[in-house]
């Protein structure tokens, strides 16, 4: 009667210690390392900015980034350029170590305010790279370019325009332990398609990196 169940502790002890020996030898990169190399990774950034925009067609209404005395009806008073606060955004960011310090990434960006004449509710997708020097440090610099495809919202009710986005993004990165980071982000943002436009955003983010 004893046989059966000794089998199965057996069984069970034998899977358990491969399970920790799996386990170990996938976890066996040096803790102090912090490099990137055949690592999954998962952004979260947010923030705001500072833009410039000037549209190619002032005086169509569609397109008009913003109006003297607030007078939308009178095309005579658009502003030929507009500047102001970028609205809040937040960005998502997947992707994969290919070498210690570089990352291959996907990024969707989602803005976070009602958008307005010159200030658009940004929604932008796109992928690109990123990479960091020194890769294996505690505190670390990034630099990537990103190219975006734009279909931010400019109006409540109105489609979606199309434009062609670069996003570079320079960081300053603190690699709290091994799989984990937090940094600090200013990235110009250049547009050009449907009307010329200069962002520069201030941000904060965390990364994750597995396993």
């Amino acid at each position: 009667m004893k046989q059966p169940y000794f089998a199965i502790n057996f069984i069970l002890t034998a899977t358990l210690l491969l399970a920790i020996q799996t386990a170990a030898a996938a976890d066996s990169r040096d803790p102090t390392q912090r490099d990137h190399k055949f690592q999954g990774v998962v952004n979260i950034t947010t923030g705001t900015g500072w833009y410039m925009v000037a549209p190619y067609d002032k005086n169509d209404p569609r397109k008009a980034c913003g109006y003297e005395d607030g007078d939308e009806g009178n095309p005579d008073a658009s502003e030929p350029v507009c500047t102001g606060r970028s609205s809040w955004y937040m960005d998502f960011l997947g992707g994969f170590g290919v070498r210690p310090g570089l990352e291959l990434l996907f990024m969707y960006r989602q803005g976070l305010e009602s958008p307005g004449p010159g200030n658009p509710q940004t929604r932008r997708i796109g992928a690109g790279f990123k990479f960091y020097k020194p890769a294996d440090t505690l505190i670390k610099m990034g630099f990537g370019i990103i190219p975006l495809f734009d279909f931010s919202k400019r109006t409540e009710g109105s489609a979606e325009n199309g434009d062609f986005v670069i996003h570079v993004p320079i960081l300053l990165q603190f690699d709290i332990v091994r799989w984990f980071g937090a940094y600090g982000q200013v990235a110009p943002n250049i547009s050009f398609v449907s009307e010329f436009r200069f962002d520069i955003n201030f941000g904060i983010g965390i990364q994750g990196r597995f396993p």
